[in-house]
């Protein structure tokens, strides 16, 4: 291994729940040399460290040993360390753990297009600069490829703005764009405005200012409408390990059951019957059972689960489809959103 891929690599990894709403990822690094332009953390949901040198405990021993069970998150790098980053990305992929590996459009990896990894590309720099011309370098066509559409108050979240971005994104051949309201310290939105003010005249740095200091972002739903109108889906779909890592399956039918959790929420219908499609979600991916020959025996009764997740995952196993998730995922990208207290998402038990 050379040095700068050693120097890279982080210490044992963090590890969080898969949710879909963060891009499904499980393990994410302790500590990375943060690149130099904005991004989004996408497994924490908030704006991540740019234009910063890494700390000297940056240099840290490997990941653990063998494969990791579910998805690994690889944040984005300077340039310099791009190499070391997709030295062990290959290296995981070979071990069957899959990767999301976080890019900016126009950079270049090293990394295959094989089963296993996602590429996701922060649009941040790039709609905060207004260079949509950009967009046109997206690598299109790639199986396992979507872009995160950051709603930054004031900056990124002009619905006009989301028509004619999703609309190049869909002439580019992207099939898939995920929006993400990212939380927003003080210190975030400063050096957004500081770094920003310059583009605009005083009248729009004031609105700038009153919106990202004042205005919540829009639903991410909202911007899941526009782009389900040009053929995007809204959401990148869960990727799987591959052997030797086992009951691949499970990870699967868990994923459809998570989403569905989360869509349910995101509806405003009942808080514990979204809570028990997750808490559904998590118990396969814990267990060592094979759920889906359960399933296919007629078994499902004797495991740990409400009737909803049983039904769905009946639905999964004898015709690889959920109805119930198809009809979630139908009023999510057609129906208006409720403005009321009852379509708040419900997040707490997760």
């Amino acid at each position: 291994m050379t040095r700068a891929a050693e120097a890279w690599r982080p210490a044992r990894p963090l590890e969080r729940l898969p949710d879909p709403g963060r891009c499904w990822i499980r393990y994410v690094p302790r500590v990375w040399e943060p690149p130099e332009q904005p991004w989004i953390h996408l497994a924490e949901g908030r704006m991540g460290e740019w234009g910063r040198k890494a700390p000297a405990t940056a240099s840290l021993p490997a990941l653990a040993e063998g494969p990791l069970d579910d998805l690994l998150y690889l944040p984005p790098v300077p340039p310099r360390r791009a190499a070391a980053r997709d030295k062990v990305a290959g290296e995981r992929l070979v071990d069957g753990t899959p990767v999301l590996l976080h890019l900016f459009p126009g950079e270049e990896t090293a990394v295959p297009a094989v089963a296993g990894v996602a590429f996701v590309y922060d649009l941040t720099p790039l709609l905060l600069a207004r260079d949509l011309d950009r967009l046109e370098r997206l690598p299109a066509g790639l199986p396992e490829m979507t872009v995160v559409w950051p709603l930054l108050p004031g900056l990124t979240d002009d619905p006009d703005l989301w028509e004619e971005g999703c609309a190049r994104l869909a002439a580019a051949g992207v099939r898939s764009a995920q929006a993400v309201a990212p939380a927003l310290e003080p210190a975030d939105r400063r050096r957004l405005l500081e770094r920003w003010a310059d583009r605009w005249g005083r009248e729009r740095e004031e609105e700038v200012f009153a919106a990202l200091f004042h205005r919540a972002a829009p639903p991410e739903r909202d911007f899941a409408r526009c782009a389900h109108r040009h053929g995007l889906a809204p959401f990148l779909a869960r990727p799987l390990p591959r052997p030797p890592v086992l009951r691949i399956a499970n990870r699967r039918l868990g994923g459809a059951l998570a989403l569905a959790a989360e869509l349910w929420l995101r509806l405003g219908r009942s808080a514990e019957a979204g809570q028990a499609l997750y808490r559904a979600a998590r118990w396969l991916d814990r267990t060592h059972y094979d759920v889906e020959a359960l399933a296919a025996e007629g078994n499902l009764g004797v495991l740990p689960l409400d009737p909803e997740s049983r039904a769905v995952l009946a639905d999964l196993v004898a015709t690889g489809e959920s109805s119930l998730l198809a009809a979630l995922l139908a009023e999510y990208l057609t129906a208006e959103p409720k403005r009321t207290e009852d379509a708040i998402e419900t997040r707490n038990d997760r």
